[in-house]
């Protein structure tokens, strides 16, 4: 009865370990096709590295930022982190009241946690230590939306798909701060890799920053990179808003309907 479950365990997983195994394949591709690109340009470096990563200059990095926007971001950005940082936590991430569950909420929180028990916990486990099985999971959770992100800006138009992976990579760092900010504390219920089990509040399981914090006698401060975490998270929740109006821009200036492919240029 065992080696079945054990096998059907294995089959649950084999989704997980073919979604990192094409993702080492891309990253790999990656690197040969930049190898290759930085052979043959005489571009500078920087700037090389910039032209093979976002090729049509759609990236929230090449926006015309004016200094009138800046202060308007600035302002906007302040506001979300008054807003969206909570003073306290909460006894659950799911339990997040309006507004701070537009980071965490039903549908950010399942794509998350499939993401970080899966392909995080669930596969570096395996062959890692201790400490990278525990980071694994927001390494993981965070490095998913950040790679299909770049991998949109390689798409003429790719930019369409900008707010909503912002968005999602912003839910990761909120999360991120959310644990971290527990990591002294062990307020928040946890609930296990085998996406089964939960353990209460304030019980002898603490959670991945605690481990991950612990080694470097910081779990004192993880409050305060909890708080970085939050504030990251808040930065890129404007610019997601912010992607979708330079979108329009560009969009209202070429016409979606005669020339799609000049998306990439304002």
């Amino acid at each position: 009865m065992q080696t079945t479950w054990n096998f059907f365990v294995f089959l649950g997983k084999l989704p997980y370990l073919f979604a990192l195994v094409v993702m080492a394949y891309i990253f790999i591709k990656a690197l040969k096709a930049f190898w290759e690109h930085c052979s043959c340009t005489e571009e500078p470096l920087l700037k090389g590295i910039y032209n093979f990563f976002d090729p049509y200059h759609q990236s929230i990095f090449c926006y015309k930022y004016k200094w009138y926007t800046i202060l308007l971001l600035i302002g906007v950005i302040y506001l979300v982190c008054k807003i969206y940082i909570p003073p306290e936590l909460p006894e659950s991430p799911k339990g997040l009241t309006f507004p701070s569950n537009l980071f965490c909420n039903c549908i950010t929180y399942f794509f998350n946690y499939l993401v970080h028990e899966n392909l995080g916990h669930n596969t570096f486990c395996k062959f890692t230590n201790d400490w990278f099985c525990s980071f694994s999971g927001n390494f993981i959770e965070t490095l998913v939306p950040c790679v299909i992100y770049m991998f949109s800006l390689q798409l003429r138009g790719g930019m369409f798909f900008s707010p909503v992976l912002l968005y999602w990579l912003s839910s990761t760092f909120y999360e991120a701060g959310i644990y971290a900010s527990d990591a002294a504390v062990n307020k928040l219920a946890l609930t296990s890799a085998d996406m089964v089990s939960d353990f209460a509040a304030g019980g002898s399981v603490k959670g991945d920053w605690y481990y991950i914090l612990g080694p470097f006698d910081a779990i004192e401060y993880g409050e305060t990179i909890g708080m970085i975490f939050e504030i990251i998270a808040c930065i890129i929740f404007v610019l997601a808003i912010y992607s979708f109006v330079e979108y329009i821009i560009r969009l209202s200036r070429t016409g979606i309907t005669h020339d799609f492919n000049k998306l990439g240029e304002r």
